[in-house]
């Protein structure tokens, strides 16, 4: 028997996790919504929002470290988001968290760590965008900027404008827009009351119980070989550009372009944007008017076309490759091998944060004023993030332990549950659920039934006869008719006076959000009544986290008696 023990959250990553998911939701209504009007410097701005937030939020939780875990799980969040490129966003977010922490631990929770830490987290947007562009284009951008600049100031006749004055200026403004959110921050959290004790405003709090976290969040398939095949890949197309093996680095960025294209189409959506052709053209424009016109006088070059052509193809080979590894960074096997790695803390947190983030996201939405600008309330966000904290040192110690039977497909994890329900129900314990016994015909397996433990009755759940009134998964056509009966079997009227519910079984429709999904998510989310699951082999890590769950017992019917695991269940139920 394997044991997956649930470790309950300590008060700081609680904490974290209700921030994380207001800073999260500010991030995508108001980002959203910067994003739509094409407003200049939107990245600061959000920025001093995020400053704000934290600062303030530092008044009522005083905490070390609640600001860094507070940005990692905003910053993981976008690990869910239908955006193909996340890799950005998370370091840019994660960043501004780590900057802010730093320096209020250097400094101390005073004015002075406040304001340098508020500075410098809205500081490191731009040094984060700079960055993000040369990685993007390569050094040769710079030159092409400084050629721009020097175009620039000659058409407008101010020759003698350092670069120098316009970059302080720039990085002034910055740090003075961090200074100010900063203050703003902590005389928001200074002058705010608090609000423990008013419980009667819990109802008002409504939580998604579906755990997105270790979710399929597309249809996507995952592989954790072609993660590391794509970051291989991007890795040594560059180092063939760099070293100006460009016969080699063309034939490699044409094949993995192509396979990107074909591998991922549905995320490449920045390919299809306007702004990425519009700066495809001016890079290109520039290098070839500019490369070397200032020393040598000559404006049109075809050593600067090349250039500008291959910055494009490097910037194209980043995004493709960086699109590429973001969506392999979704995969939950590679959640639930953190998970399991010393990362539950973690995890759990964000499993929270993901529970508030619809509630925040439609207050945050319906808080607009006459122009439709959205309006905080910081007030109000403090008043319900008190309440939220409140109800998560509640609810997450309200999880249902789990007992799973693993075995490879048809080694019969069916029967072997079946001699367990059948002793259990034998000593009149209380048994909810179901199994799905296979229909065989002439020795092979065509389907499978479903049979309700506390009724005996079966119907056919699946058979591998083409119906096309069915709902095909697999090789088999579901009956939709018995999929709703096995919900209703499942539902938490008719499992609330049960000792134990079975599940059989868990797969691949689960997790992809069909089959018995919906009723699990209420079971997990409302019912600490422990469970016995039936999963095939290969996607035990899958299904491990994909639910909020306490303790999770595993056993393999090669290696396991049912002796063994009736006598968890008894423990269990005791």
């Amino acid at each position: 028997m394997e044991t997956i023990v649930y470790k309950p959250l300590n008060s700081i990553w609680l904490k974290a996790s209700v921030v994380g998911s207001i800073w999260a939701s500010v991030e995508i209504i108001l980002g959203s919504f910067l994003h739509n009007l094409k407003i200049p410097l939107s990245g600061m701005f959000l920025s001093f929002i995020s400053v704000y937030l934290l600062i303030s939020f530092l008044q009522i939780w005083k905490e070390n470290g609640l600001i860094w875990r507070a940005g990692l799980i905003c910053a993981l969040m976008k690990s869910i988001s239908p955006s193909a490129f996340i890799i950005g966003p998370m370091i840019g977010i994660f960043t501004e968290a780590i900057l802010l922490e730093f320096f209020i631990f250097l400094l101390g929770k005073n004015l002075v760590g406040y304001t340098i830490g508020g500075a410098s987290a809205v500081l490191s947007t731009i040094f984060h965008k700079i960055i993000s562009l040369l990685i993007l284009y390569g050094f040769n951008f710079i030159k092409i900027l400084s050629d721009l600049y020097l175009f620039a100031v000659k058409q407008i006749h101010l020759e003698k404008l350092s670069p120098l004055i316009l970059v302080s200026v720039i990085i002034t403004i910055y740090i003075i827009t961090g200074i100010t959110g900063a203050l703003a921050g902590y005389i928001a959290g200074r002058s705010y009351p608090g609000t423990k004790g008013r419980s009667d405003e819990q109802s008002e709090i409504t939580l998604n119980q579906k755990n997105q976290l270790f979710s399929q969040t597309s249809k996507q398939p995952y592989s954790v070989p072609l993660l590391f095949l794509n970051l291989v890949s991007v890795i040594a197309i560059l180092f063939l550009m760099n070293s100006g093996l460009n016969a080699a680095a063309a034939l490699f960025s044409i094949l993995y372009a192509g396979f990107c294209i074909f591998k991922y189409k549905n995320s490449l959506k920045r390919l299809k944007k306007p702004s990425f052709w519009i700066s495809f053209v001016i890079i290109t424009f520039a290098a070839t008017f500019l490369w070397n016109g200032f020393s040598d006088g000559v404006f049109l070059s075809i050593e600067g076309l090349m250039i500008g052509v291959k910055m494009n193809a490097r910037a194209l080979i980043i995004i493709l490759g960086f699109a590429a590894i973001s969506v392999e960074l979704k995969n939950p096997v590679i959640k639930s091998v953190l998970y399991h790695g010393g990362f539950a803390s973690l995890y759990q947190s964000l499993s929270l944060a993901f529970s508030a983030l619809p509630f925040f996201i439609s207050t945050l939405s319906k808080n607009k004023n006459k122009r439709g600008i959205p309006h905080i309330s910081i007030k109000g966000l403090f008043s319900q993030a008190e309440l939220l904290f409140g109800i998560f040192e509640k609810e997450h110690l309200l999880r249902p332990d789990i007992v799973i039977i693993t075995g490879e497909i048809h080694q019969g994890k069916s029967s072997f549950a079946k001699v367990i329900t059948d002793r259990i129900l034998e000593q009149k314990i209380r048994v909810g659920g179901f199994l799905s016994p296979g229909i065989n015909e002439n020795g092979k397996r065509t389907g499978f039934n479903l049979l309700d433990l506390e009724s005996s009755e079966q119907t056919e759940l699946c058979s591998d006869k083409k119906d096309d009134n069915r709902i095909r998964f697999g090789q088999y056509y579901f009956n939709g008719e018995t999929i709703s009966r096995g919900l209703e079997i499942l539902s938490l009227n008719n499992v609330s006076d049960k000792q134990l519910i079975v599940i059989d079984e868990i797969g691949p429709l689960e997790l992809n959000g069909g089959g018995w999904n919906d009723a699990i998510e209420k079971l997990t989310g409302s019912s600490t009544t422990p469970q016995l699951w039936v999963v095939r082999k290969s996607i035990v890590r899958k299904i491990n986290r994909k639910w909020n769950v306490g303790n999770i017992y595993i056993f393999d019917i090669t290696e396991n008696s049912t002796q063994e695991v009736i006598g968890k269940i008894y423990e269990l139920i005791r």
